[in-house]
């Protein structure tokens, strides 16, 4: 699996609910703490927890939540310690929905840069600014959908 300079990437999964929603869970070691640590979630949020909750529906989601990401509250900047992780999820995240749906709901700030290094930074945020979200399709279309 992959590793940064802070987690060693154990295992990456696609969760389908019954529902038909996607989850991904990124089990991962702090190297400082030794601690194993789950990232879960979506496009909408991700969460840092203490167990896999998805998996083991035993676990109640508050008593193992380590931090919560909802992504139109936060940028990747505000993540702290846990951005590399997260940087992690996000990639996993987007091919993952490409694959299952051919399309994912994207709000700009945690759009890796590589996604949109073709358009350029400055022609990106000048985009973006007036953007709530990117729809992107697995035809490498991204569709900007406007403030409402």
């Amino acid at each position: 699996m992959s590793s940064n300079e802070s987690f060693e990437v154990v295992e990456q999964v696609c969760v389908n609910a019954s529902s038909g929603e996607h989850y991904l869970i990124i089990q991962a070691v702090d190297k400082e703490s030794e601690e194993t640590v789950w990232v879960i979630g979506d496009d909408q949020v991700c969460a840092i927890t203490r167990e896999d909750c998805l998996r083991n529906r035993n676990i109640p989601y508050n008593s193992v939540l380590i931090q919560e990401f909802p992504y139109v509250d936060y940028t990747p900047q505000d993540t702290g310690r846990w951005r590399p992780l997260i940087k992690d999820f996000m990639i996993l995240m987007l091919s993952e929905y490409l694959d299952h749906d051919g399309l994912v709901h994207v709000y700009p700030q945690w759009l890796p840069e590589e996604a949109y290094a073709h358009l350029g930074k400055e022609l990106f945020d000048e985009m973006c600014e007036h953007c709530d979200h990117i729809i992107l399709r697995d035809d490498n279309v991204m569709e900007f959908v406007p403030k409402k």
